[in-house]
């Protein structure tokens, strides 16, 4: 490869959205231009032998962290890697996998920025916090519908992990760049809002204008306040965000990369909801803030 592959990491419990985010992020990257290393598959034991020992899957004993480590590094590096690969459906391990280097390189997880030697090579690490009432639905939804659960397991095993989830995924809230929380825009519905936590280890396109053209009320809103005791600004996008505004703020984020126009999709923000495919502009217009944030940085390497 003629420059270092520029890497994300994603971050979050389990059904928080980690693979949801990082399939619009390589739609629009263009997905022969995407590697993503599911850290999933670096799990130590199988699911029936979790149960024995009492581990859960968000503990780092339960993971082959050094491994990831490694391969990580070797992803970093431009070379290839031959992975294991966990089977969710099953519980069990599958045949091991190459995995070849990619210009861009996704690596998402439950701890994807547990380690130093994890967060070392990421160029942008984000971290999804959805409500935990929320994530709930989600967990069930995908668990039961793909994963052969029913909604009763789930549950005890959200259960199960909630001590481990505080130990081990919170913490990696504090080395993100960006920090990602979807909720209900009003009590109870499917459409959903978000605020980003943009902590200033990044610079993102102006807004402002598009921002004050929405309306009132507005749909967006940008302010200053205090994350963790930091200062730092947060952007709200309401759920209610009409096709026309939501373009129109792409716009602006694609007139911010001059002359990569070409990449942009014709439709972004899918999503399954169960087996339905459905379309969010509030996700799609964050999966394009962390596209921006990658090919921005692919251009500077390039320059360098």
């Amino acid at each position: 490869m003629e420059q270092p592959p520029v890497i994300l990491a994603v971050v979050g419990d389990s059904a928080a959205g980690k693979t949801t985010l990082t399939t619009g992020v390589a739609t629009i990257l263009g997905p022969s231009q995407v590697v993503t290393l599911r850290l999933d598959d670096y799990h130590r034991y199988n699911r029936a032998e979790r149960e024995r020992c009492g581990l859960t899957p968000l503990h780092p004993d339960c993971n082959y962290l050094e491994m990831m480590e490694d391969h990580l590094l070797q992803l970093s590096m431009g070379r290839s890697i031959v992975k294991p690969v966990y089977n969710h459906k099953t519980g069990d391990f599958d045949a091991r996998q190459r995995l070849e280097a990619a210009p861009f390189v996704m690596t998402e997880g439950l701890l994807a920025l547990a380690t130093p030697r994890l967060r070392e090579p990421c160029h942008m690490r984000v971290f999804l916090d959805p409500p935990e009432d929320l994530r709930e639905r989600w967990k069930i939804r995908r668990d039961s519908v793909r994963r052969g659960y029913t909604p009763e397991q789930v549950r005890e095993e959200m259960a199960r992990r909630r001590g481990d989830a505080i130990e081990f995924i919170q913490p990696q809230r504090g080395w993100a760049d960006l920090i990602v929380r979807f909720f209900p825009a009003e009590p109870g519905a499917e459409q959903l809002s978000v605020r980003l936590i943009l902590r200033p280890t990044l610079s993102y396109p102006d807004l402002s204008e598009v921002i004050a053209s929405q309306g009132d009320p507005p749909v967006m809103r940008l302010r200053v306040g205090r994350d963790d005791g930091r200062l730092t600004e947060i952007l709200e996008i309401d759920g209610r965000l009409s096709t026309m505004q939501a373009e129109a703020v792409e716009d602006v984020i694609w007139e911010h990369l001059p002359g990569l126009s070409h990449l942009r999709p014709e439709q972004i923000g899918t999503y399954l909801d169960g087996t339905d495919c459905l379309q969010s502009h509030v996700l799609g217009l964050v999966q394009l803030l962390i596209a921006y944030q990658l090919l921005l940085k692919a251009e500077t390497l390039q320059q360098s």
